[in-house]
């Protein structure tokens, strides 16, 4: 349809540019008529193009008839409703959009009137390409576009696209007396666009709606909200009761797609009351922002087999809710599936029955969170029945978030298979769930307690390309990752991953929302590297090209080494002057090496210190522990790993974005969020800078030792302790 009717318009304004309309418009059969707006024209025209209205009130007096279009002109404002009449049909729809030159959009102000547009109880009608605004002190209703059905029966072909929808001022619970958490919502709503089915004689429902590729920004208080009064159903939520004039009737065949959202006063993306219904590859940055109530990023009460997928959604304020998605009460198979959700303060997901209305059979996988700050997921008062697989769920430092927040007693019949949580730096997490009937089963958690009662779970790091990235590719596998191949087979699994690889019916998944082949790691390009091969001499050669290194005091060539030569240290003075020239207070890097102790001594041994007024130690030995810990950001860090005495170890420290994190034979040992003083000093391997009998230098063997101006991955770090 789209391709056919964009030749037929083309024959028609190929001659005719100033009055061509960008985009898609509905048929242009001879039966259909075209009517013009200019509110900028001085004098009130009759619809024609060289003759146009100049006011809303004569459109708004013309009964539209099917094949009909209405171009409003490009640079042109008008004030007040557009509220069109007659409908169109399923062959020849009504069209709404702009002509003439340039990219504005043609304007309409609400100007004190509830709506900028409002369709009611019209159907086969396609809005596109028009600016709209609806401003107000938020103690009224207010929406940029409209949709109403009531009394009406059955509506069809209602399609909104294109549309930059901004500064909606409609009431909130935070800007009306009172409070009421529903007010804005519900019957009678506030938003952006708000399609709603009101009335109590005749069940009415609108099918077939399209709402495409547009901008909604700073509106009150929903961004896209569905509701209808014709919500009555023996599972619903006994609260909604009253809300509801009539037998369950939902909207079908509705489609939310490549809408960007930012701003929202309340929840973003909402429908109720649907079935079938599919919200996918939207963007929402920012919402709950100004309506001190409870909302959520994207989600669906009252309705069946609705799908969210390939959304993004961040900003989320407050932990009134403010997660990013939730699957609500009174639902069944309800999908949420490759969505991104990033920094919003109440967490990632909501499960929110109430009463007998209870979520059923949902799903949740192959989503990705990371630094989602309150719950991962929590469960409100009553029961839940689904699923939640392969989601990666990326926790940097600092924040402390539940992951799972069980506040009912009632069943929590979820399997939590298949997913990856990794926590990184400071902060703890913890669960907050006791019900038997949750499994846990098969999952990696990283820096995150294992919960009673949990099966087969992977503790060791599953080397993510790059943890704590803020793109997703950030959240792949790299080759020889524990989570590779280690999930649970689980029936219906979407047969996709995050990414759009495959996944197989029959074989062992991936564990998180990758399930591609492992990665291999580049090769990383040292910023110095000291293989310490020389058999004599007094310098070390830095195969990197930067600088050598100076022996001093008489460290002793010794050729069996870890790799090849390495270096014998006393613990007394000697050790080797390293001009590297790494910035520790600038960005990320790394240092790694090889050490065998030979004598253990004092409180700590140092491995690594910088030099200079502000110089850390950047790897040492506890002493009592046998720990590798470091002293980076000035205070200490114990890892879990330890370094035997007279057998040889890899070490290792990184630091990458505020977070520094200790390696032991290429496996993570510790992390901590640290800030780190600036210093560009030389490095004194294998000394401490003021050596003291409780900080004594290394008695012992030193090889290969390299350091990076970039934060190594994990995998980066495994293939130098495996060489």
């Amino acid at each position: 349809m789209f391709r056919k009717t964009v030749l037929i318009l083309f024959s028609l304004f190929v001659f005719l540019p100033s009055l061509a309309p960008s985009g898609w418009l509905p048929s242009a059969n001879a039966a259909g008529s075209t009517y013009y707006v200019d509110c900028k024209a001085t004098t009130a025209g009759n619809g024609t193009s060289t003759s146009p209205f100049n006011q809303l009130a004569s459109i708004n007096g013309v009964t539209l008839t099917p094949g009909d279009t209405v171009l409003f002109k490009r640079g042109s404002a008008c004030n007040g409703t557009f509220a069109p009449i007659g409908s169109g049909s399923a062959s020849s729809p009504i069209g709404i959009a702009a002509y003439g030159t340039g990219t504005a959009r043609p304007v309409i102000h609400a100007n004190g009137q509830e709506d900028a547009v409002r369709l009611r109880n019209i159907q086969y009608v396609h809005v596109q390409d028009l600016e709209l605004t609806a401003s107000g002190d938020n103690t009224t209703a207010r929406r940029g576009v409209h949709v109403l059905g009531q009394d009406a029966g059955d509506l069809y072909g209602i399609t909104l696209s294109n549309l930059y929808i901004h500064d909606v001022r409609g009431y909130m619970p935070s800007t009306v007396s009172g409070n009421y958490h529903g007010t804005g919502k519900y019957a009678n709503a506030s938003g952006g666009i708000v399609l709603q089915v009101l009335g109590t004689t005749v069940p009415t429902a609108f099918h077939d709606v399209r709402i495409v590729n547009n901008l909604i920004s700073s509106v009150d208080r929903q961004g896209i909200y569905v509701w209808s009064n014709y919500c009555q159903r023996t599972q619903l939520a006994e609260f909604w009761g009253s809300l509801c004039s009539g037998a369950w009737k939902p909207m079908t065949d509705l489609i939310v797609r490549g809408n960007t959202l930012n701003d929202i006063g309340g929840d973003g993306i909402a429908p109720m009351t649907v079935e079938g219904a599919l919200v996918e590859s939207n963007t929402l940055a920012g919402f709950n922002v100004r309506s001190n109530s409870y909302n959520a990023g994207m989600w669906t009460a009252n309705s069946n087999a609705v799908t969210f997928q390939l959304n993004d959604t961040s900003g989320g304020k407050t932990t009134l809710d403010g997660m990013a998605y939730d699957v609500d009460h009174s639902t069944s198979n309800v999908v949420f599936q490759y969505n991104y959700s990033h920094g919003n303060e109440g967490g990632f997901f909501l499960l929110c029955p109430q009463g007998r209305g209870k979520p059923v059979n949902f799903t949740i996988r192959y989503n990705i969170s990371v630094n989602d700050r309150a719950r991962m997921f929590q469960s409100c008062s009553g029961e839940v029945e689904g699923q939640i697989y392969n989601n990666t769920m990326y926790i940097g430092s600092g924040l402390s978030p539940v992951i799972y927040e069980e506040n009912t007693s009632q069943p929590q019949t979820v399997r939590f298979r298949n997913n990856l949580v990794y926590k990184e730096g400071s902060g703890n997490v913890t669960w907050s769930l006791n019900d038997p009937t949750f499994v846990l089963d098969r999952n990696v958690l990283i820096g995150v307690p294992v919960p009673v009662g949990a099966t087969n779970t992977i503790t060791t790091d599953p080397w993510l390309v790059q943890a704590g990235s803020a793109a997703t590719d950030g959240y792949k596998l790299f080759a020889g990752s524990a989570a590779l191949g280690s999930g649970a087979v689980i029936a219906g699994n979407g047969g996709r991953d995050y990414f759009g690889n495959p996944v197989s019916a029959g074989s062992s998944p991936n564990i998180g929302a990758f399930g591609g082949p492992g990665l291999l790691p580049a090769v990383a390009a040292p910023l110095a590297h000291y293989r310490f091969d020389e058999t004599t001499g007094s310098t070390a050669a830095d195969s990197a090209g930067t600088a050598a290194a100076a022996l001093k005091n008489g460290p002793v060539w010794d050729p069996a080494g870890r790799l090849a030569g390495s270096l014998k240290l006393d613990g007394t003075d000697d050790y080797v002057s390293a001009p590297v020239g790494i910035s520790a207070g600038a960005g990320d890097f790394t240092a790694a090496g090889w050490v065998k102790l030979g004598v253990s001594a004092g409180t700590s041994q140092t491995i690594l210190q910088q030099e200079g007024t502000s110089g850390r130690t950047w790897l040492y030995r506890e002493t009592a522990t046998g720990q590798l810990g470091t002293f980076l950001g000035g205070s200490a860090l114990l890892g879990s790993g330890t370094i035997p005495t007279g057998a040889w170890t890899h070490v290792a420290v990184v630091h990458r974005a505020g977070v520094v994190t200790l390696y032991v034979n290429g496996s993570s040992s510790g992390s901590a969020g640290r800030t780190i003083e600036a210093q560009t000093a030389p490095f004194r391997i294998g000394a401490h800078k003021s050596p003291t009998s409780a900080n004594p230098n290394w008695n012992g063997q030193t090889d290969d030792f390299r350091f990076y101006s970039s934060a190594l991955n994990s995998a980066q770090i495994y293939q130098l302790a495996h060489p």
